[in-house]
Order: structure tokens, then C-alpha cells, then sequence
């Protein structure tokens, strides 16, 4: 499991005189700080950022390919990581789902006849008897995604739902009976490994988690790029639900 690095150094004495010294500006910021995934310390009585972006090539993927588990990728490994995995946590932990999310599902379970989520399954009759906007259909869905145990696998099956959202929206009339969303997930990771591997990743940071089977290397990529995550979902849904793609569509490479 991969861990970020002590965000305050020093005893537990030091660290609550610190905290409680904060001014309300310094407080503000720390807590911001917190919400938004980044990695911070104290110095004195002020919060100071030590977490920034990842440095990735010019297609979005970091690049871990040279040196063994004691060479120099990976101490650049041990100095970037962490960011997209903790913000998938935190809001995997508070429920924190993209604006429209609820609405997308709905689309979703008018096309099929049902959605499976990490072995719990959430029927397409559900919109026969609620609304998309209802608030009792958002806390049915919740129902279903708080069986993940895990903040960071629930968020990667979210944003699975989102692009099954989006291909719901291409005029197709039928996607099958059950769809599994983990088994995209999971074709995604698949895809992910296989490219990881064709560009010469160490294997040291291809390693899965245990629990879920997914690299701990796609829970840690952004959303966007050539090898962001919403790219392998993407892929991995067009392939599970191509049989019932309109023929003009265009699919993806």
C-alpha cells in the first residue's frame, strides 16, 4: 500500500502547540491543504506546502523506468507519489461524487438491467420507481457503492459509472443484462499494466494491492492523459459494451 510522508514532524507535544498557535489565516490554509490532497508540515507556528505536482513527460505518465528498487526512480518515485491516491481516498471516504453522477446512473440502469458493484447489484427497476433527481435514488446508489470497502477502489468504480454515463448518451438503445462495472475496472488495470510494461516500468511500481487486485500505480495517476485513468476506463468500457454500439460509432484505438 502506498503511504505519503508524515505530515507533521516533531512529538505529538510540539505538533498540538503548533496546531492550536495557528492564526485563523494559517488555519484556513492548512485546511485546505488537507481537502485538497496536498502534503504539508509545520514550520514554527506557519503550515508550509511540500507536496507538488507530479513531474510527468509530456503525456501524462510519471516514469519510473530506470534504476532498480534502490536506484534513483525510485527515490523520484518516493518524493512525488501519493497525490492522486490520497485525493481518491479522501473522497472516496467522504463520498464525494462529480456533479451530474446520480443522473449518469440513472441514464445507465434505463439501458441495461442493472448495475453489479463489487458483488452488490443495483436493478434498472429502481427507475421505475424514482426520479433521476430524487434524493432517495442518490442515497440507493450510496447504498450500493458503501459496500467498497476501500475509498480508492469505490472512486475508480465512479469514475467507470461516469464513462458507462457518457456512452449511455450515445444512442444506444440496450447494454446487456447485468453490467458488471468491476470487470472494467479491472480490464482497465489490465490495459494500464500492459502499456506500464511495453514502456519498461520497473516492477517495483507495477505491485498490486492485495485487496483489489488493482496497481497501486493507476490508483495513483491522474484522471486525464494518455495514460490517465479515464483513458484505460474508456477503452475498457467501448470493449465490454462494443456489441451493443451503434456500427457508426467510432471506437476507440
Amino acid at each position: 500500500m502506498l503511504r505519503g510522508n508524515p505530515c507533521v514532524c516533531g512529538s505529538g507535544e510540539e505538533a498540538s502547540e503548533s496546531l492550536m498557535s495557528l492564526s485563523p489565516f494559517d488555519m484556513k490554509n492548512l485546511l485546505h491543504h488537507i481537502l485538497s490532497g496536498k502534503e504539508f508540515g509545520l514550520d514554527g507556528s506557519r503550515p508550509i506546502s511540500r507536496c507538488s505536482s507530479p513531474s510527468s513527460t509530456p503525456s501524462g505518465m510519471l516514469s519510473p523506468v530506470a534504476g532498480g528498487p534502490g536506484g534513483a526512480a525510485q527515490l523520484s518515485w518516493e518524493e512525488t507519489r501519493g497525490q492522486w491516491l490520497r485525493r481518491r481516498r479522501l473522497d472516496g471516504a467522504i463520498n464525494r461524487v462529480p456533479v451530474g453522477f446520480y443522473q449518469k446512473v440513472w441514464k445507465i440502469l434505463q439501458k441495461c438491467h442493472g448495475l453489479s458493484i463489487d458483488g452488490y447489484v443495483l436493478p434498472s427497476s429502481t427507475t421505475r420507481e424514482m426520479t433521476e433527481g430524487e434524493i432517495k435514488f442518490a442515497v440507493q446508489v450510496e447504498s450500493v457503492l458503501n459496500h467498497v470497502p476501500q475509498p480508492e477502489y469505490r472512486q475508480l468504480l465512479v469514475e467507470a459509472l461516469m464513462i458507462l454515463g457518457l456512452l449511455a448518451d450515445v444512442d444506444v438503445a440496450h447494454m446487456g443484462g447485468i453490467v458488471h462495472v468491476e470487470r472494467i475496472l479491472h480490464g482497465a488495470n489490465d490495459l494500464f499494466l500492459a502499456d506500464q510494461k511495453s514502456q519498461g516500468t520497473n516492477e517495483y511500481f507495477l505491485e498490486k494491492d492485495p485487496a483489489t487486485g488493482i496497481c497501486n500505480f493507476l490508483y495513483d495517476s491522474a484522471p486525464s492523459g494518455s495514460y490517465g485513468t479515464m483513458t484505460y476506463l474508456s477503452k475498457a468500457a467501448v470493449a465490454y459494451v462494443q456489441d451493443f454500439l451503434p456500427s457508426s460509432s467510432c471506437l476507440m484505438q
